[in-house]
């Protein structure tokens, strides 16, 4: 039977922690393929990965899906990285009135793209 998302967000932890690569306690990359090999599963399907990361959520980690991998990082990787400062987020605020950004908008919403949700995945959030 295949891992629950909760176990493989433990194992994801685990990898976290263990030492490979010179490095221990990094945001490492890990394959689709070796994803699937971990959870036993053929498919990973959308819900089951919103899952796993909530799991990860939970004690500070995140996964983080890309089209050829995935990214397992600690929130603790992310304190040396840059922040935006307050002036530049001052030109990106919302105006009503501004019209700029609603022909973007509009393409956007056309080009939405629907997830497969796996069925069983419900069942196997325990």
């Amino acid at each position: 039977m295949a891992r629950s998302p909760k176990q493989t967000a433990a194992i994801l932890e685990e990898l976290y922690l263990e030492e490979f690569d010179g490095n221990e306690c990094v945001f490492f990359r890990i394959g689709w393929p070796e994803l699937r090999g971990i959870t036993g599963l053929t498919r990973l399907y959308p819900r089951f990965i919103s899952i796993v990361d909530r799991a990860l959520r939970v004690n500070g980690y995140a996964l983080v899906t890309f089209d050829n991998y995935f990214l397992v990082a600690g929130e603790n990787d992310f304190d040396q990285e840059r922040i935006v400062p307050p002036r530049i987020v001052e030109e990106y605020l919302f105006d009503a009135d501004d019209d700029e950004f609603e022909d973007e908008e509009e393409e956007e919403d056309s080009d939405e793209v629907e997830m497969e949700i796996d069925p069983d995945v419900e069942d196997m959030a325990d």
